[in-house]
């Protein structure tokens, strides 16, 4: 749990909460850099990028605040807390806790995020594959440049890159939730690989 921050803000006093934080242009700093901020001000932008459904999010409890980047038109986009927020959101809450980590560009958003989630290993293996291949489509970053900005080495970079692109939809499910692990998934894209060949050579010995 972070330092300074009181337990219960959103869960025990959401009326209070409301008070403090009305008025505020930017949020108003609770304690220890938590600030309370409007929700309709947080962006869940690279909700996509984070499908899997680790184990050991929930014990972080309702009170542990979002670690946000500051946008230029000064709203937050969410980088660790997407299944806090979207609680919060479903309970109605109108201000929620939230620590900026900084601006920085796009690429720098998507590390952040696998590196705030890495020590509690509430990331999966296809939230890093979807990472991958958002910085290769939509960044432009090849494997190399991936690999340093995420700290791997581009064979890890290509093997993420593989299991994002080439699983099944019903794999990448089963890899989210950790039903299978990364290796299993890269021999689950070897072996659709291998049918589709030996389909493809029954199709030209028939034509």
């Amino acid at each position: 749990m972070l330092s300074g921050v009181e337990p219960g803000v959103l869960a025990a006093k959401p009326p209070e909460a409301t008070r403090r934080a009305a008025g505020a242009s930017r949020g108003d700093e609770i304690a220890g850099g938590v600030q309370l901020v409007p929700i309709e001000r947080v962006r869940t932008h690279y909700a996509r990028l984070r499908p899997g459904v680790a184990r050991g999010g929930e014990q972080l409890g309702p009170e542990f605040p979002l670690l946000v980047a500051l946008l230029p038109d000064g709203d937050y986009e969410v980088l660790d807390g997407l299944k806090r927020l979207a609680r919060w959101r479903e309970r109605g809450y109108r201000v929620v806790p939230v620590v900026v980590d900084g601006a920085g560009s796009s690429a720098e958003h998507k590390r952040r995020l696998l590196a705030a989630n890495a020590p509690a290993r509430t990331s999966t293996a296809l939230d890093e594959a979807r990472v991958v291949c958002s910085l290769r489509d939509e960044e432009q970053l090849g494997p190399s440049a991936i690999g340093r900005l995420l700290g791997h080495k581009r064979q890890w970079v290509e093997r993420r890159m593989a299991l994002g692109r080439g699983l099944s939809r019903r794999g990448q499910d089963e890899l989210g939730q950790g039903v299978i692990g990364p290796a299993l998934g890269h021999e689950l894209i070897r072996l659709a690989h291998r049918s589709e060949e030996h389909t493809s050579e029954l199709q030209s010995r028939q034509s």
